[in-house]
């Protein structure tokens, strides 16, 4: 099973201040035994998961999400407890290296390796499971380096987090250190529902590519099939520099390459080619 459902099984979840209708189902959330660790109790249903597949609508009807370490319960209780002692409900997040901050928009991103943090890295991958449709990895987080952005959320922030800039987690993704194709520089990508629409997911994608940069590891793209929220984050971040390079050409109006455009960009041919067919600009020629 490991999680991956044809319907929704959890109706929503509460993050923090947020409450949020799930987008998917998430079957790895009910699973006992050595996982149990995961959250705040051994499992948010009394039965088992093979018993839950026959049942009809949801399997729970709320969630709750710790929105600072991602530790999960079904008792609203617990989760409040557990909050008050949770290691990082601290204004600063304490975990992870800084590698991105912005003073100005008060946005950071924490490179969280996923051998040193297991723990912290699983329940993430769990939580963002919840709205990404394809995503399938979530225990064996070893091999990933997983990249958080956080930022000031006064709207999310309670009455104690007001008197002074909390920082909280607003999304993130992840890169597979051990790819076996070495181009590939994105596992998955996922902006919580209540940060979508302030071009976070653009975000993190520039700065992906300004790693990638200055690590010499250009030209290189994400992971293929891109889930639906991914492929609209990059075809749009591709796009817009496809043209902006192309209106800056020194060369404007003469002939342009593919490869000229992947050393200008940084981008793989091959996804130059599928940006630019998305783009509608491709056509055949008799010359």
């Amino acid at each position: 099973k490991y999680g991956v459902l044809n319907t929704r099984n959890i109706k929503e979840v509460v993050f923090g201040n947020y409450t949020i209708e799930t987008w998917y189902g998430n079957g790895a959330y009910f699973a006992s035994g050595r996982r149990h660790q995961l959250g705040t109790e051994i499992t948010p249903a009394a039965r088992k998961i093979d018993d839950l597949l026959s049942v009809d609508g949801f399997w729970l009807n709320t969630l709750y999400v710790c929105d600072f370490c991602f530790k999960y319960t079904s008792d609203k209780s617990k989760m409040d407890v557990h909050k008050v002692v949770c290691p990082l409900n601290r204004p600063f997040p304490p975990i992870g290296k800084l590698v991105y901050a912005d003073t100005k928009t008060k946005r950071l991103i924490k490179k969280v390796r996923g051998f040193l943090h297991e723990l912290f890295c699983q329940n993430l991958s769990l939580f963002g499971k919840l709205f990404l449709d394809d995503k399938s990895v979530y225990y064996n987080v070893e091999p990933y380096d997983f990249y958080v952005l956080y930022g000031a959320d006064d709207e999310g922030a309670s009455e104690k987090s007001s008197k002074s800039c909390i920082y909280r987690p607003m999304g993130f993704f992840s890169v597979e250190t051990t790819a076996w194709e070495p181009d590939n520089n994105l596992a998955c990508i996922c902006v919580f529902p209540p940060y979508q629409r302030q071009c976070l997911g653009l975000l993190l994608i520039e700065f992906l590519y300004a790693a990638a940069e200055a690590a010499g590891q250009m030209p290189l793209g994400p992971e293929f099939p891109l889930s639906p929220y991914g492929r609209q984050l990059y075809l749009r971040f591709w796009g817009k520099r496809i043209a902006f390079e192309l209106l800056n050409s020194p060369d404007r109006g003469g002939c342009t390459t593919l490869g000229d455009l992947a050393v200008r960009t940084g981008f793989r041919r091959e996804d130059l080619l599928f940006a630019l067919e998305h783009m509608g600009v491709l056509y055949t020629s008799d010359e």
